[in-house]
């Protein structure tokens, strides 16, 4: 042990005017003059290298609380290959089919008060603009369903999502995520056009999972579905279970303004100019300018929303 140490004490110096003498030699402190490598590296084929690295794990690793996670997670990327990630952040309203003649309840003329300007539009026209509507749809026709790729049928790996999910949620009922489960499933049928197998699937997930961190998107979802086609009262107690939580929801100023709308074409209009009233004070809420220039989305609607409630009082006799 001494000749080791003695050993070790001869060749100290000897190794420090090495070091010393080494011109070339890195040290930690030369890394803060280093600018890191932030260019892109792409890597081919990763979601299918993803989806065959799950598949390999749910064939070779023996049953466990991580088989649901990657059912789920394989699932996710097949949904992710076909149609990309969901979403941009942007909230949106669906566009409204027109209804069908016999569909559309006759009003009355609402009177034109005096003061009011006067538009270049119709009321109707308005309405139709205001509320996104579209093209009628007749009655048991579905939308055409046009994929990225041009065709017409159903793609497979969509359905194979579908199946994955299903069988989480049969064979594994209590697994945490099964809010997220029916949420991508939805999503799934949506994206396939069977809208009203979607809102099936929805309507599970608000009677399962009221507390899912989806709740407030989904509701959403759901009331635009009713709004489209005419149910107004269903419309209008999916977006009250919205407008209910407050402004602590993403959707709660879109859903004021919705729900503004169902109401009105109930010819509830008392209870529609509470709604308007209620979207413009939380814009003032907000620190929002009403004379400076915002987002085209957010113009239209603040606009409308006057017009909206010029053209009720004028139907209360204001």
């Amino acid at each position: 042990m001494a000749r080791w140490a003695h050993t070790s004490w001869l060749l100290a110096p000897a190794l420090v005017a090495a070091c010393a003498g080494n011109p070339d030699r890195q040290t930690l402190a030369g890394l803060h003059s280093v600018k890191p490598d932030t260019s892109e590296v792409k890597v081919e084929n990763s979601l299918d290298q993803a989806m065959l690295g799950y598949r390999k794990f749910l064939e070779e690793a023996p049953e466990s609380a991580l088989t649901p996670e990657a059912m789920r997670r394989l699932a996710d990327l097949k949904l992710e290959k076909e149609y990309g990630i969901l979403g941009d952040g942007k909230l949106q309203e669906m566009a409204e089919p027109e209804p069908a003649a016999a569909a559309e309840p006759k009003r009355a003329p609402r009177p034109q008060a005096a003061g009011i300007a006067k538009h270049s539009e119709s009321e109707r026209e308005f309405e139709r603009r205001a509320t996104r509507e579209g093209k009628a749809l007749g009655a048991g026709e579905k939308v055409a369903l046009t994929l990225p790729n041009g065709k017409q049928a159903e793609p497979e790996g969509p359905l194979q999502a579908i199946a994955l999910y299903d069988q989480i949620l049969t064979t594994y009922p209590n697994y945490p995520q099964n809010d997220q489960v029916l949420y991508q499933k939805a999503r799934a049928f949506d994206e396939l056009g069977r809208v009203d197998e979607a809102i099936g699937v929805i309507e599970k997930l608000i009677a399962q999972y009221p507390g899912s961190r989806h709740i407030d998107e989904v509701q959403f979802r759901r009331a635009e579905y009713f709004f489209v086609r005419k149910k107004f009262l269903d419309a209008e107690k999916a977006y009250s279970a919205i407008t209910a939580v407050g402004s602590r929801s993403e959707y709660y100023e879109l859903a004021l303004y919705k729900l503004g709308w169902t109401l009105y074409k109930q010819d509830m209009l008392e209870e529609a100019l509470h709604e308007y009233m209620a979207l413009l004070d939380y814009k003032v809420s907000t620190g929002y300018d009403f004379d400076q220039k915002s987002d085209e989305d957010t113009e239209r609607r603040i606009a409308d929303t006057y017009r909206v409630i010029s053209l009720s009082f004028s139907s209360l006799g204001g």
